[in-house]
């Protein structure tokens, strides 16, 4: 009987983690798709409103004045390069709690 309660243990804390590792995998790849479309829009927008304050080009008819476009898309560029680097953090930290998990596990297996 206390064999097959200590393999109860094991399975719930495995399935608990992979649960864990399935919501946090799908926010990382949100937060990855974002920060490369994020990054190279935002940099091609600064890109953009560089050259019109540069060249004085305001026959470039856009929405938005040419600083705006130059500081909004450099603050987009690294407001989602921040969570492109949250997501490698994540990755570290799922990866950590899955070694935490399986020493337990081991250590619930040798009793």
């Amino acid at each position: 009987m206390k064999g097959v309660l200590i393999r109860f243990k094991i399975f719930l804390r495995y399935t608990a983690f992979w649960t864990f590792f399935a919501v946090c995998f799908a926010v990382m790849f949100v937060f990855l798709v974002a920060a490369v479309m994020g990054i190279t829009s935002g940099v091609m927008l600064a890109v953009l409103g560089t050259a019109i304050i540069m060249f004085k080009a305001s026959f470039i008819i856009t929405e938005l004045a040419p600083e705006l476009m130059l500081f909004g898309g450099l603050c987009g560029a690294f407001f989602t390069a921040f969570l492109g680097l949250t997501a490698i953090k994540m990755g570290f930290g799922v990866s950590r709690l899955f070694f935490r998990v399986k020493r337990r596990c081991d250590r619930l297996r040798e009793q």
